[in-house]
């Protein structure tokens, strides 16, 4: 029964390891040879593109969420009230607080990735950035 438990925290692991610039690079030779047509359709329409002797440059930009968690210093500060009904007191209450949030996490990191194509086929791609990982 434990082993399968387990199964679940393997598959995730293994996620977190594919995700290298080795297996973006392996996803975007795919495209290479194929119709232009083809890597717009796998991409989305690109952010720019340029024409010159021949051939075109596409480019798309990517931004990755960064996997790591931020940890940052917070104070906080509360007021409330409460009352006793007929005849009690009421009072009200003020407090101040320090302690750790946990969340967001680091800035996004950015890619870039710029095909070549000619005659309507997909020659190369060159990445740029520390966010190209799948």
């Amino acid at each position: 029964m434990s082993r399968l438990r387990s199964v679940p925290l393997l598959l995730a692991l293994a996620a977190c390891a594919s995700q290298t610039p080795q297996a973006f690079d392996q996803r975007m030779t795919g495209f290479v040879g194929k119709p232009e047509a083809e890597l717009v359709a796998g991409l989305g329409v690109p952010t720019r593109s340029y024409e010159a002797d021949g051939r075109r440059l596409l480019q798309w930009d990517f931004v990755q969420p960064s996997s790591a968690p931020a940890v940052y210093p917070s104070i906080g500060l509360g007021f409330g009230s409460f009352g006793f009904g007929r005849g009690g007191g009421s009072g009200v209450g003020v407090g101040t607080g320090l302690g750790f949030g946990l969340g967001g996490g680091a800035a996004p990191q950015g890619c870039s990735v710029v095909f070549e194509t000619r005659g309507g086929t997909v020659q190369s791609f060159n990445r740029n950035g520390p966010g190209c990982v799948a």
